[in-house]
């Protein structure tokens, strides 16, 4: 089964000869991941975690999310950063239930650590993600990433689970229409329109994506947003190619 959960862990497997200009982007990448963990020891420090403020809890859970994201690579580090920032997300909720980000940030670290664990065919866990993203959409029509995340379930649940690949677009680009600059969620876009076959569209979507970094966490679109659009990108135009000069 495909993952179902796979929402903001987007798996980048880069193929060797990417473009050399990416390693421009090192330094800065490097200091973005400096910088969250050093805001990570920061709100430690100050006893957050502990704390009833709710600001500062999702504040948190962000933080956890993207650690294991963008900077962990061992697993049992991943799983464990998700599942401290669900555990934020959750206290969050606990004292401020009408709260989007919220209910975001708990399925987004919570699906993610579910994914780790193996659980990805767990119906408990897909209808936990559903109520959740669909509770912050209740909440706060406009609020990308929950379009974004319900749009990666449709898409990646099977029918009888509720798999939409109709619904799955239709999110997706409510995602991009709602954030032009939001790299993940464009970057799903296009993928969602190569799988329809509107490839000259697709283009279009990646090239946007490799051309406009986002006003924000502009480390990780260095390190994976972009990356990956130019290899999809790539690959597209190889396929094309041989498409074209078959017999």
């Amino acid at each position: 089964m495909k993952n179902v959960l796979n929402v903001l862990l987007v798996v980048l497997t880069l193929a060797w000869g990417l473009p050399s200009i990416l390693l421009g982007y090192e330094r800065e990448s490097v200091t973005g991941q400096e910088e969250l963990q050093a805001e990570l020891r920061v709100l430690l420090e100050q006893g957050m975690e502990n704390s009833e403020n709710v600001p500062a809890l999702l504040k948190l859970a962000a933080v956890y999310l993207d650690l294991g994201y963008g900077v962990y690579v061992d697993p049992a580090e991943k799983k464990a950063s998700f599942n401290e920032g669900a555990r934020m997300a959750k206290k969050a909720l606990l004292i401020h239930e009408d709260s989007a980000e919220a209910h975001f940030l708990y399925a987004a670290n919570l699906g993610s650590a579910a994914e780790l664990e193996g659980l990805v065919s767990s119906a408990l866990i897909i209808q936990e993600l559903k109520r959740h993203v669909h509770r912050a959409l209740e909440l706060d029509e406009t609020y990308a990433p929950a379009h974004h995340m319900l749009g990666r379930l449709y898409e990646e649940l099977p029918w009888l689970l509720g798999g939409n690949q109709a619904a799955a677009g239709e999110h997706l680009e409510k995602a991009v229409t709602l954030n032009p600059l939001y790299a993940p969620g464009r970057l799903d876009w296009a993928k969602w329109l190569v799988k329809q076959g509107h490839i000259e569209e697709a283009r279009r979507e990646l090239n946007v994506v490799i051309e406009q970094p986002p006003l924000e966490k502009k480390w990780i679109w260095e390190q994976k947003h972009r990356p990956e659009a130019m290899l999809l990108l790539r690959q597209i135009s190889l396929e094309t190619k041989s498409v074209s000069s078959s017999p």
